[in-house]
Formats: C-alpha cells, sequence, structure tokens
C-alpha cells in the first residue's frame, strides 16, 4: 500500500481545520489493501490482516523497514504448529470522530484455521489520538459456548524494527544500553531457545531481559536509534490484565536474528504461569489493554529513555483512560482499604495483598483481572482503581509460609469497600530456634539474588563457594554465605549443604523444618520430564541421620531463564523427633541425591535447561514439647 505522505496532505488541504490545542486532526483511509492512519505527527499503514507495516515520526524514515512489521500472535501448547499468527480482517472503523481514530481487525475461528487450531474469537484494536506521538492497541479474545475446547499458553503482540536502524535497548534503569545486532546472534551459537553464545564469548538471552511485574518496572520499555534519534517505547500503566499477578514474569523487549523486538505478552506460561483454558459450552471473554506504543524524538539514547519514563508517569496518572468505549473496559472503578494485623496485635508489614476473581487461586487465574498494592509499615492498604466485582483478597509475605485469605470482597464503582482490621493468624509450630531468609516467595535476600538477570548463574558458584555452602545461624549472612539457587552441581568433596548451629540443651518433643520454596526444578528439567511427574530430591539430614525430604515438582525455568522465583510456590514441613537435636553442635544438611561436581561446559546439561536446582524462600526450625500440638 503506497498511499505515502500525499494522502495525509490532501487530507488536511481539503480543509481540516486543527483542533483548539493546535493539533492536527485524526485521519483514516481504507481501502481492500488496509487502513492508513495519520495524526500530523504520527503515520501508520495496516495491511487487511491487522499487520502493521509502516510507522512513521513525522517525516521521518519507515520506523519497520527492512522486515519490521507489528503483529499478533499466539501459542496453544498443542503439538505440531503450536504457534501462528492471527490473521484478521477485514478491518472496520470503529470509531472517527476528530480526537480520535480506533480501527479492529476481527479473527474468527475457523474462518483461516481450523477451530481446533485457535478457537477463540478476536479482535485487534488500533486507536491513533489528536496530538499524541504513538498508537494505542488493545486485543479482546472471546470463548463462545459453541466452541470446541480451547487453549492458548500465548498471547503476544509482537513490534519488530528497522534492524539497521535500532541498536540500544532499554528495560528499566539498569538493563539498558547497546545492543548486539542480529548479524552478531546469527553468527553465533545457539545454545538454548533465543539464547546465543557470541564469538567473543559473551552470551545473550532475551530472558535477561524480562520484567517481574512484583519490581514495578514493567511500565515502560523499548529501543532507541542512535542514528536517527528516535526511540520506541511500550507504555503499559496497568499490569490488571496479565493474571497470576503480581508474581508473573513476562518477556518485554529483546534483540532476534531478524529484527529488534518489542513483545507485548499479557498472557504467557513462563516461570510456571498457566494458560488460558476453556471448555465447551464455556463463555468467556477478556480485554487486554490498552497499552501505547511511543514513538519519540532526543538528541540521545539517555534522552528517550527519560522522555519514555516520564510519558510513562502521565500515562498512569490517566489511567483508566476515560476515552476508551469498550463493553469490557470499565471506565468507572472502586477502591478497598484495610489494615492487616497479625495475631498480637503486630502490623503486617510489606505484605503483598491481592484481589483476584473469586474461585481459582491468584496464582492460577488467568480469566479474570487481579489488583494489588502492599501494606505499609502499619499494615494499612489501598488498592485503587479496581474494576466493579466480587473478589478474593489474599495476603501473602510479611514472612508468612501461609497466606492470609478473605473471601467475597464486593467492589462498586465510585465506592470504597472498607474492609477494618483483617487478623492473619500465624501458623506456629513451636518455638522458633533460628530462621534463615524472609518468607517473601523470593530468593532475593541471598547471594546473588539481588542480581540475577544473567544467564548461567551457576556459573559464579565455584568461585562463590569452592567449598560449599556452610552457614552458621547467628555468625553468618544471607547476602554473603547463602546462594540464591541451590544447584545440583556441587563444589569439594562434600556436596550438601550445612547449616551449623548451637543449641543450650538438649531438647524433647517433636521438632518442624519448615521450607518454604521459591523455585525448583529437577535436573535436565524436559517437557516429557514435567508431564511424567519429575520432582526434586533433596535428602534433609540431621545430625547425620536422613529425616525427610524436599520433593517439588519443576515450577517454571526460572534457573536457566534469569530468574529467582516462579508463579507457583512449594512449601514442604518436615516433623522429626526433636531429641535428634543435642546440646551443642549441631548440624542441618540438605543434599541433592542427584548431584554432580560441577563441570564448565556442555557435558553436565549446561545447555538447555542447566542444572537442577532448590531455589529456598526461607527455612525455618521450630520445637514443640511432647504435649503441644501444632497451632
Amino acid at each position: 500500500m503506497q498511499l505515502g505522505s500525499r494522502f495525509l496532505v490532501i487530507l488536511l488541504a481539503a480543509g481540516a481545520a486543527l483542533g483548539a490545542d493546535g493539533a492536527a486532526p485524526v485521519a483514516v483511509r481504507a481501502d481492500a489493501r488496509g487502513m492508513e492512519l495519520a495524526n500530523g505527527i504520527i503515520r501508520m499503514q495496516i495491511d487487511a490482516t491487522g499487520r502493521l507495516t509502516g510507522l512513521w515520526l513525522r517525516d521521518g524514515a519507515n520506523l519497520l523497514a527492512n522486515g519490521g512489521s507489528g503483529y499478533w500472535n499466539v501459542h496453544t501448547g498443542a503439538r505440531g504448529r503450536a504457534g501462528f499468527l492471527v490473521p484478521g480482517g477485514p478491518g472496520r472503523i470503529v470509531r472517527r470522530a476528530d480526537g480520535l481514530v480506533e480501527v479492529a481487525f476481527r479473527h474468527q475461528p475457523g474462518a483461516r484455521h481450523p477451530r481446533d487450531a485457535f478457537a477463540f474469537d478476536t479482535e485487534l484494536h488500533y486507536v491513533l489520538r489528536r496530538g499524541e506521538s504513538g498508537f494505542y492497541l488493545f486485543i479482546t479474545v472471546e470463548h463462545t459456548p459453541d466452541a470446541p475446547r480451547a487453549t492458548a499458553v500465548q498471547l503476544a503482540y509482537t513490534l519488530r524494527l528497522d534492524p539497521r536502524s535500532f541498536d540500544v535497548i532499554a528495560v528499566d534503569d539498569t538493563r539498558r544500553g547497546p545492543s548486539p545486532s542480529p548479524q552478531q546472534l546469527s553468527q553465533g551459537e545457539r545454545i538454548m531457545d533465543a539464547t546465543y553464545r557470541l564469538t567473543d564469548g559473551r552470551v545473550v538471552t532475551k530472558y535477561d531481559f524480562c520484567h517481574d511485574i512484583a519490581d514495578d518496572a514493567y511500565h515502560v520499555y523499548g529501543w532507541a536509534s542512535r542514528g536517527q534519534r528516535v526511540g520506541v517505547w511500550l507504555v503499559q500503566p496497568s499490569a490488571e490484565y496479565y493474571g497470576c499477578t503480581p508474581f508473573r514474569q513476562f518477556i518485554s523487549a529483546h534483540q532476534t536474528t531478524r529484527t529488534p523486538a518489542i513483545i507485548w505478552q499479557p498472557q504467557c506460561a513462563h516461570y510456571g504461569a498457566r494458560g488460558v483454558e476453556c471448555q465447551p459450552g464455556e463463555a468467556w471473554r477478556k480485554l487486554y489493554g490498552p497499552l501505547f506504543f511511543l514513538v519519540n524524538q532526543a538528541a540521545s539514547s539517555d534522552a528517550l529513555w527519560r522522555d519514555a519514563r516520564r510519558h510513562a508517569g502521565a500515562l498512569a496518572e490517566q489511567w483508566p483512560y476515560r476515552w476508551m468505549q469498550h463493553a469490557e473496559y470499565a471506565v468507572e472503578r472502586g477502591e478497598v482499604t484495610g489494615q492487616i494485623t497479625l495475631a498480637g496485635d503486630r502490623p503486617a508489614r510489606e505484605a503483598w495483598v491481592i484481589l483476584s476473581p473469586q474461585g481459582e487461586h491468584w496464582s492460577r487465574d488467568t480469566k479474570g483481572y487481579h489488583f494489588w498494592t502492599r501494606t505499609d509499615a502499619r499494615g494499612s492498604f489501598r488498592i485503587r482503581g479496581v474494576r466493579p466485582g466480587d473478589y478474593t483478597l489474599t495476603a501473602t509475605g510479611a514472612d508468612q509460609f501461609e497466606e492470609f485469605e478473605r473471601k467475597g470482597v464486593a467492589v462498586a464503582a465510585g465506592r470504597t469497600a472498607p474492609l477494618g482490621t483483617l487478623v492473619w493468624t500465624p501458623v506456629v509450630r513451636g518455638e522458633r530456634l533460628w530462621q534463615i531468609g524472609v518468607a517473601d516467595r523470593s530468593s532475593g535476600e541471598f547471594r546473588r539474588g539481588d542480581d540475577y538477570r544473567h544467564w548461567g548463574m551457576w556459573r559464579h558458584y565455584p568461585s562463590d563457594f569452592p567449598r560449599g555452602v556452610r552457614f552458621v545461624v547467628g555468625q553468618s549472612r544471607e547476602s554473603r554465605d547463602w546462594n540464591f539457587a541451590h544447584w545440583n552441581w556441587h563444589c569439594g568433596d562434600n556436596p550438601a549443604w550445612r547449616i551449623e548451629f548451637q543449641l543450650p540443651e538438649a531438647q524433647v518433643g517433636r521438632a518442624f523444618l519448615t521450607v518454604g520454596v521459591a523455585a525448583s526444578s529437577p535436573h535436565r528439567a524436559s517437557t516429557k520430564q514435567h508431564a511424567q511427574g519429575g520432582t526434586t530430591d533433596v535428602a534433609v539430614g540431621v545430625n547425620g541421620r536422613e529425616v525427610g525430604a524436599i520433593r517439588l515438582p519443576y515450577s517454571g525455568g526460572a534457573g536457566h531463564r534469569s530468574g529467582r522465583q516462579t508463579t507457583p510456590y512449594g512449601l514442604v514441613a518436615i516433623a522429626f523427633d526433636a531429641a535428634q537435636l543435642r546440646k551443642g553442635a549441631n548440624t542441618i544438611a540438605l543434599r541433592h541425591r542427584v548431584s554432580h561436581p560441577y563441570c564448565a561446559g556442555d557435558s553436565m546439561g549446561e545447555r538447555g535447561a542447566g542444572p537442577g536446582y532448590v531455589m529456598y524462600d526461607a527455612i525455618r526450625l521450630e520445637v514443640a514439647p511432647a504435649r503441644e500440638e501444632a497451632r
């Protein structure tokens, strides 16, 4: 479609007046080949299937040249051709006003793919508004009662940029800078999906640029062109539509062997999140977005990033967008307030407070909308911008292994739902002797847990712990002496991690070792092994006698995909005779039954999934006298 800038000039010359703010009105033209939208700042070309084929900032070059484009794609998780583009069409103009133009491209099951390939009715919407240097995008996905069983492991919009122009990536303040080119990746060695060892020895992977929604840094990411002094950024004020939140991670921007890419992935099963699954007879509908693709111009890549950050903050203040008109989008919202205290009138500080649809646990729900915040020093919370509906409130973290739950929280538009004081009763199994870590679903407080977005983190282990992990209670520090991941590759002659502690007297009764696990994976985990129920197998010994084991399934690939936690959480409570704890020195040993001496390279499975591991969240030892029950 060669409509070009002539189209825009003709429209403006035909008498289209400037708006009151001095900005040009938004124009649209549609024919059998597709559509073109323009607002005097941005010009977009969209083909008849909904693929974005051209994007211009004023009179500059096409930012999608040399193989770039924007498209909606899915992965069903089925065997064979599980992943494919979602062609829409024919396009329709949904709204056309002086202030905006909204167009949509619909994909109906069976129209271009068999119904059993992707049995969802989807519609991709583009919105261009007057005076804005970028465009909005949202997608609706629907399963009708007459549709067959349908699954979607991944729903994503991918924007591929001109590989000859965009050379600086930025996903947050620390992960930004010049990127290897597609050519450099192609000349390297592929060692894992989207992971390449370059000729200079560096390893580049898309997983190093993932975002963890819980970190609250997911709102903006993208690419800059130093040559054109132009940036393209994805801006999303909210993640309410992602599901499995807030402990959900997703792929953002990264380099590929073809083009630089920006990926919007509102539904994906990475790091243990779940896919969407609908059964025959089930009616379901959800709106993902809107997000905003900002196109900006500045003197340097640093200035472009700062400007993108500024735009992200401004759009967050406008959420929910009042210009949105869709039955599935709630403009009017409510809020929920309250205070959470632990038994004994202690405030539940820095707890995560999550509102999720009633029924499915929040960590497994992908069909509804989620809202969350954290408590302050008094345990108080306020969750703003909540869609009207009925929710389950869950509190997690605050150094508690078990969650708090309150069902039946009703939220009305324009109203506050005051819940008052909620009492969270901790699970106490006896007198606490010691604890390593904080129960908060993350291994971030341990060594290298604060700088984990790097492929092959196991490579640091031999230099960090040449004789393995030895943690002395009362002397050692979690941030220095306890690794964020317990790999099943070991150093030295003893493959066990050792926890050493002193007791003033021998113990009687029952002892309880509670182990919270942020992520887990058997050695050489594979899809086949997951299906067969493979688990970790970490033997737990007390003073030389085995008392139990940590057996947990694969939880989501944090080890080989540059993570420190997964959405699923593991909890193991091991009870044993407290008489095994003696006066004086004691040792608890944690040992992978399948463990290998550390060996750099591929012989021990560094390719693909890497070593097996357990990422501990926290470990607590309690003792209850024989007459007491766990309470």
